[in-house]
C-alpha cells in the first residue's frame, strides 16, 4: 500500500511538472517554511525588483502568506492559468491586462507594478539617421506585437503622421530582437530593458521612449477578483509584502540594484540604469492624485492616472484589431483595495 501511494504521488508531480512546462510556465517553486495564508503568486522576469526584493527577503511571509511562485516567459500562458484559477496575482503588462479583460478573464489591476515607461526605448542602429517618426519611413523595425513597446512605436509613428504600414515591421520577442539587431536585419528596434541595453551596448543609439511620447505603459499587478472576494484579508498582505519592498527599495538602491541584475542575468551596470530609468512608487505614492499613474485618480470614469492610461490603451488595442471590442477601464482598475490598505475613503 505505501508502494503504491508513493507511486500515486510520483506520478501527480510528474503530471503538474509537465503540465506548466507545456502552458509555457516554469513549476511552481513553494516558499519554505510553513503557515501563513497561502497564495500563488504569477511572475515573468521583467524590472520589477519590489517582487525580487519581496521574495527573496521573505517578506511575503513576514506579512503572513505562504507564497507560491509560478515562472511565465509571456503573457498568454499566464492567461490560462488566471482562467483556470491556477494562479492568484501576477505581475503582468497593462496592454496584456487589458487583452486579458476583454477575454472574459475576471481580473482587476490592483496597482502599478513598475512604471517601465521610461526602459522601453526605441535603439537605432549606429548609421541611421533617425530623429523623429517621419525618419522611420521604409525602415525595418523590429518590436514586440502587442506589448508596450509596440504601442509605444505606433504612437511615435502617429504622432507624425504615419502608420504601420509605412514601416517594414518585424514582430520579434525581446530575446530576439538583440540577434537580429546584431545581424543587421533591422535599422532599429523598440524594446525594455535589459534588452535595449544590450543594443546600446553594441553601438545602438537611443532615440525615444515611451515615456517621452507620453505611451505610458506600467507593469501592473492583477487579481483574480474570485479570489480577492474570497481573500480580502490576504490580498491586503500580499501589498503590505510588495509595499515593504518598495520601501526597501527608496532606502537601499545599492540592493535593489544588485537584485534585479542577479534576477535578469545581467551587469551591475545595466541593473543600474535600469533601475535609474524604471519607477518604482510605493503604495501612498500609487494613491496621489499628482501622481501620472494614480491607482485613485480619475476613478471612476477614467478621468487621470491609471484608469486614463488604460483607457487609452483599450482604445489603441481596438483600433489595431487586437481586442474586438474596447474595456471600460472602470472595470479594470480597482482602487479599493488600495484605498482600504491605506485607509482612505
Amino acid at each position: 500500500m505505501k508502494t503504491y501511494l508513493n507511486l500515486m504521488g510520483l506520478i501527480r508531480t510528474t503530471f503538474i511538472f509537465l503540465l506548466f512546462v507545456f502552458a509555457g510556465a516554469a513549476p511552481p517553486v513553494l516558499a519554505q517554511g510553513g503557515g501563513g495564508t497561502p497564495i500563488r503568486i504569477a511572475w515573468q522576469p521583467d524590472p520589477n525588483v519590489a517582487f525580487y526584493l519581496a521574495r527573496d527577503k521573505n517578506l511575503f511571509e513576514k506579512a503572513g502568506l505562504q507564497p507560491e511562485y509560478v515562472k511565465f516567459l509571456a503573457a498568454p500562458p499566464m492567461f490560462a492559468a488566471l482562467q483556470s484559477g491556477s494562479v492568484d496575482v501576477a505581475d503582468i503588462g497593462l496592454p496584456a491586462a487589458v487583452i486579458a479583460k476583454s477575454q472574459g478573464i475576471d481580473i482587476k489591476i490592483i496597482m502599478v507594478a513598475v512604471d517601465v515607461s521610461g526602459t522601453n526605448v526605441l535603439v537605432a542602429q549606429k548609421g541611421q539617421t533617425i530623429r523623429s517618426g517621419k525618419d522611420l519611413r521604409g525602415k525595418r523595425i523590429g518590436a514586440t506585437k502587442g506589448s508596450g513597446t509596440w504601442y509605444g512605436l505606433v504612437r511615435y509613428l502617429e504622432r507624425d503622421g504615419l502608420s504601420m504600414q509605412d514601416v517594414q515591421f518585424l514582430d520579434l520577442s525581446a530575446p530576439n530582437i538583440v540577434p537580429a539587431f546584431r545581424r543587421g536585419e533591422v535599422d532599429a528596434a523598440w524594446t525594455w530593458s535589459p534588452w535595449q541595453n544590450l543594443l546600446v551596448e553594441m553601438g545602438g543609439k537611443p532615440i525615444a521612449s515611451n515615456k517621452d511620447i507620453g505611451a505610458l505603459a506600467p507593469q501592473v499587478w492583477v487579481v483574480r477578483a474570485e479570489w480577492a472576494r474570497q481573500n480580502p484579508e490576504a490580498l491586503q498582505r500580499f501589498m503590505k509584502g510588495i509595499d515593504s519592498a518598495f520601501q526597501l527599495i527608496g532606502a537601499n538602491r545599492d540592493l535593489a540594484a544588485k537584485a534585479m541584475s542577479e534576477m535578469l542575468n545581467v551587469d551591475n551596470k545595466v541593473a543600474s540604469d535600469t533601475l535609474r530609468a524604471s519607477d518604482h512608487p510605493d503604495l501612498k505614492t500609487q494613491a496621489s492624485v499628482n501622481y501620472p499613474l494614480s491607482v485613485v485618480a480619475g476613478y471612476p470614469g477614467a478621468t487621470a492616472g491609471l484608469s486614463l492610461a488604460a483607457k487609452n490603451v483599450a482604445k489603441f488595442l481596438h483600433s489595431q484589431g487586437i481586442i474586438k471590442a474596447t474595456v471600460a477601464a472602470d472595470d479594470v482598475v480597482d482602487p479599493g483595495p488600495l484605498k482600504r490598505y491605506l485607509h482612505l475613503k
